[in-house]
C-alpha cells in the first residue's frame, strides 16, 4: 500500500507522536495534491505542534469516528505547508473533494488554518 492509495478515502486516522514517542490518533479528512496528501486543521491544534516537533506520522483508513482500522498502516513524513501558493492548492483540493460540506469546516482566516502535507517516507 502506498500513500496515494489513501487519496480516495473519506477518512484516515492520523497518528502523530509526542516527544516521548506516545502516539496520538486523530480521525481527519484528507485530499491529494500531485504526489502528496493534505489535511486542514487549526494552527493551534496539537497535531500541528507534534508535526513541527518531529514530522513523524502514521496513517490508516478509518470510519468517521476513527474507531475502526480499515487498512494497513503506513509511516509517512508530515510537515506544515508554509508556502502560500502551495497552501492554497491544498485548500482548493479539500474544498473540491468535500463540497458542499467543506464550507462548514474550512472557514475563517488563512492565518488560523494549517495545511498538513503527508509524503512518502524516505527510506
Amino acid at each position: 500500500m502506498n500513500l496515494l492509495d489513501f487519496a480516495d478515502n473519506e477518512y484516515i486516522n492520523l497518528i502523530t507522536y509526542r516527544k516521548d514517542n506516545t502516539p496520538v490518533t486523530t480521525p481527519v479528512w484528507l485530499s491529494s495534491v500531485e504526489d502528496y496528501l493534505v489535511i486542514t486543521t487549526n494552527v493551534n491544534a496539537g497535531k500541528v505542534k507534534r508535526i513541527r516537533a518531529n514530522g513523524k506520522a502514521t496513517i490508516y483508513t478509518t470510519d468517521q469516528r476513527g474507531s475502526k482500522k480499515l487498512s494497513d498502516e503506513i509511516d509517512v513524513k508530515a510537515s506544515i505547508i508554509q508556502d502560500k501558493n502551495e497552501k492554497q492548492l491544498g485548500v482548493k483540493s479539500i474544498k473540491k473533494k468535500y463540497f458542499p460540506i467543506s464550507k462548514m469546516f474550512i472557514r475563517g482566516s488563512d492565518e488560523m488554518r494549517a495545511i498538513i502535507k503527508l509524503e512518502e517516507k524516505e527510506e
